[in-house]
Order: structure tokens, then C-alpha cells, then sequence
């Protein structure tokens, strides 16, 4: 990255952090161009010079934050991962050491993933194409399904429940304890578990 393409990622960063920095205090529709550019230290023609509008930094914002997520996470390890030497067990993600560091990213992001979610701009999230395309689709072939339509279908029914379950346990301000929303999703997802207390 030369010294100009570094200058327009680290602006472009500060607009990403200024509308995480606004989202704790103002509801997306409330917030403006003028208000990100206050924010991060750029004028209206530096915002337009990376987006067309609040919804394409938005975006990027979210992307941003999911990358980060995957990288800490360990993603790019999990992507290279031999499913075909792995077990029944191995291959089961429903389980505190994959759903954690999900969530706590959730939480941590909770205002920017709650207006991402409800904005209706996007069908399907980058952490969503991530997920089927490094995890999900090595698991169902590993277990004989290959089908791409039947694979999308199923991705989207497993996407759909966490979702709905993390959408409410947002809703409830992130109070209940991570390991209980753990043990929710556990239990919704392989239904044959019986948690303690549920």
C-alpha cells in the first residue's frame, strides 16, 4: 500500500470509528453526513470521495468490524481446516468455544450490528457469506450434501435461528449471560440436548 492508498484507508477508518462512536448515542436515521464528518476531522467532499451515502459506509463499517472478528477469531484457520479428518463431534460449532467469541463480538457491537440487521439494505451479511463459505459448505459435504440450493436453504434456516435468538437477546440489552445464550442456541439448533434450567 503506497502513501496515498494508506491515507485514504486511514480516513476512511476514522469514518468507520465515527459512526461506531455516533451509534452509541443517536439512532442511525438521526445521524448525518455533517455529523460523521464532524466526528472524524474530514469535510463533505472527503466523505463523498469514499461513499455515495450513509448506507455505503454502513456497510463498510460492518465489514470492517466483521474482518476484524474473523481474524481474531481465527477464521482464516477454521477455512483451512481438513473436515474430512475431523469427527462427528469436532464438526458440531454449537458449542461455547465457537459461540463465546461470537457473541462477545456481538455485544461489543451491538448498536452497529442491531441498525446493520433492521436497515433491510442487505439480504445477506458478509460474516453470513463467511461462515457458509468457510465453515457450512465443508461440513454439509463432508456429511454428503453438496446440493448448492440445499446447502443455501440450510445455511439460511441455521443463519436465521442465531440470528433471531441473538436479535432478541440484543433487544434485552445484552443482560443475560453469554454462556446462557450459548445454551439457548444450543438447544434450539441440536434440540436432542437438554441444558439445565431450559
Amino acid at each position: 500500500m503506497n502513501r496515498s492508498e494508506a491515507k485514504f484507508h486511514n480516513t476512511a477508518v476514522k469514518m468507520d470509528d465515527a459512526l461506531i462512536l455516533l451509534l452509541e448515542h443517536k439512532e442511525f436515521k438521526d445521524i448525518s453526513i455533517m455529523d460523521i464528518c464532524e466526528k472524524a476531522g474530514v469535510n463533505r467532499s472527503t466523505f463523498y470521495a469514499h461513499y455515495e451515502n450513509l448506507y455505503d459506509l454502513l456497510k463498510e463499517t460492518q465489514e470492517r468490524a466483521v474482518s476484524e472478528f474473523f481474524v481474531s477469531f481465527g477464521a482464516s484457520t477454521l477455512g483451512a481446516a481438513d473436515f474430512s479428518k475431523m469427527t462427528a463431534d469436532e464438526l458440531i460449532f454449537i458449542t461455547p468455544q465457537y459461540l463465546v467469541p461470537y457473541l462477545t463480538f456481538i455485544k461489543k457491537n451491538r448498536r452497529l450490528y442491531e441498525v446493520y440487521n433492521n436497515s433491510g439494505a442487505f439480504q445477506i451479511g458478509e460474516m453470513d457469506k463467511q461462515l457458509i463459505e468457510n465453515i457450512f459448505v465443508p461440513i454439509y459435504a463432508k456429511n454428503g450434501v453438496t446440493d448448492k440450493k440445499i446447502v443455501e436453504y440450510m445455511s439460511r434456516y441455521f443463519i436465521s435461528g442465531v440470528t433471531a435468538i441473538t436479535m432478541e437477546w440484543m433487544k434485552r440489552g445484552c443482560e443475560d449471560d453469554i454462556l446462557f445464550i450459548c445454551e439457548v442456541i444450543s438447544v434450539c439448533v441440536r434440540p436432542s440436548m437438554r441444558a439445565a434450567g431450559l
